[in-house]
C-alpha cells in the first residue's frame, strides 16, 4: 500500500486543513475557510430545531456554539492527522521501528503521524530518508501551528460572545422596546445624554457586526432569553433612534450624524447575520407615536411615520434575522 499518489493526496489534505485554519483564524477580513463555513451552516440549521438546541447533551456542554467550536478544532486536527498519515504511506520504508528497523504497518504509520501532529515527541518509530524526515518536522510544525491558532481562535470567539451579550444587556437595560429606550435616553431640552449613549452603542454594534463576519459560528451562541439576544437588541436600538429622531421638541433629537452612524451599524449587522429560517417572517411592526407618549416622550406622528418609512426595508430585513434566531420582535408578543 505504497506509491507517490499517497504523498500527493496527503499533502493536498494537509494544505486544505492549513489554509482553512489560517483563513478562519487570521484572515478575518475574508471570512472563514470553506470547511468552517460548511460546519457553520450545518450547525445553524440543526440548532434552529428546538429538539436539538434544547436537548440534554447540547445543554450539558454549554450550547451548540461550544459544540461547533469543538467540531471545528477536531476537524482541523483530523485532517492533519489523515493527511500526514497518507504522506507516510507513500514509501515502503518511510517509517520503521526505532529498535528493529522493520517497516511500520499501516496502523503504525497512522500512530506515528498522530503523535507527531499532536507534538508528543518521538516514540518507537522513526522516519527514513531525507524526504520523510523533513515531512516529520513539517508534521510537528503543523501541529504546533494548530495549537497556537486554536488557542487564539478560542480566545477571540469567547471575547466576541461576551461582547455581543454585553451589547444586548446594555441596550435592553434602557428598555425592552424602542419607545422605552428612547424615553430612557431622552432628557428635556438637550440631546447630549442620548448622543453619548447612542454613539457608544453604535460603535459596539459595528464591532459585533464585524465579529459576526469573521466568526460566523457566533450565530450558534444564541441565548434562550431574548434580553440577551443580539438581533432583538439591534431592533430596540434602531427603533429608539427612529423615535428620538421624531421627538416633538427638536432639542431632544440626536444629530443626523449619530442617526446615520446607528443606521450604518445596524446595516452591517443585518448584512452578516444569517437569515436562513426567517424567509417567512412578518414585516416589522409599525412604530406608534402613542406608544412613545405613554413612556413620557412627545413624538411628532408625521415625522415618526416618515422616519419609519425611510427604514422600512432595513427593519423588515432585521425582522427576518430575528425570526431566524427564533425570537419575536421586541414588544410584538406582549
Amino acid at each position: 500500500m505504497t506509491g507517490w499518489w499517497w504523498d500527493v493526496a496527503g499533502l493536498a489534505i494537509v494544505a486544505f486543513a492549513v489554509v482553512d485554519e489560517v483563513r478562519t483564524t487570521l484572515a478575518v477580513a475574508s471570512g472563514p475557510g470553506p470547511l468552517t463555513q460548511l460546519l457553520t451552516r450545518l450547525a445553524w440549521r440543526l440548532t434552529r430545531r428546538p429538539a436539538v438546541a434544547d436537548s440534554v447533551p447540547v445543554r450539558f456542554v454549554g450550547g451548540p456554539g461550544v459544540l461547533l467550536v469543538g467540531a471545528t478544532l477536531v476537524s482541523w486536527f483530523t485532517l492533519l492527522w489523515v493527511g500526514w498519515s497518507l504522506v507516510f504511506l507513500g514509501g515502503g520504508g518511510a517509517v520503521v521501528g526505532s529498535s528493529s528497523g522493520v517497516p511500520a504497518s499501516v496502523w503504525e504509520r497512522f500512530y506515528f503521524a498522530g503523535y507527531n501532529v499532536a507534538t508528543l515527541g518521538n516514540g518507537g518509530y522513526q522516519p527514513t530518508g531525507v524526504g520523510f524526515q523533513l515531512a516529520t518536522v513539517a508534521a510537528a510544525l503543523s501541529g504546533m501551528l494548530l495549537i497556537t491558532l486554536g488557542v487564539s481562535y478560542l480566545t477571540s470567539v469567547i471575547s466576541a460572545v461576551v461582547g455581543k451579550r454585553s451589547f444586548a444587556s446594555q441596550v435592553t437595560g434602557f428598555g425592552s422596546t424602542g419607545a422605552e429606550m428612547a424615553a430612557g435616553l431622552a432628557s428635556p431640552g438637550t440631546a447630549f445624554p442620548a448622543v453619548v449613549s447612542l454613539s457608544a452603542l453604535s460603535s459596539t454594534l459595528t464591532t459585533t457586526g464585524q465579529q459576526h463576519r469573521a466568526y460566523p459560528l457566533l450565530h450558534a451562541y444564541r441565548p434562550r432569553s431574548p434580553e440577551l439576544g443580539t438581533a432583538p437588541a439591534v431592533a430596540v436600538l434602531l427603533d429608539a433612534v427612529l423615535v428620538l429622531s421624531a421627538a416633538a421638541d427638536p432639542a431632544d433629537r440626536p444629530p443626523p450624524g449619530v442617526r446615520r452612524s446607528v443606521l450604518s451599524s445596524v446595516q452591517q449587522y443585518v448584512t452578516h447575520a444569517p437569515a436562513a429560517g426567517g424567509e417567512q417572517a412578518p414585516p416589522a411592526p409599525a412604530l406608534d407615536a402613542a406608544g412613545a407618549g405613554r413612556q413620557g416622550l412627545a413624538v411628532d406622528p408625521a415625522r415618526l411615520a416618515e422616519q419609519t418609512a425611510d427604514c422600512a426595508e432595513l427593519r423588515d430585513e432585521l425582522s427576518r434575522r430575528i425570526t431566524a434566531a427564533s425570537y419575536d420582535w421586541p414588544g410584538a408578543s406582549s
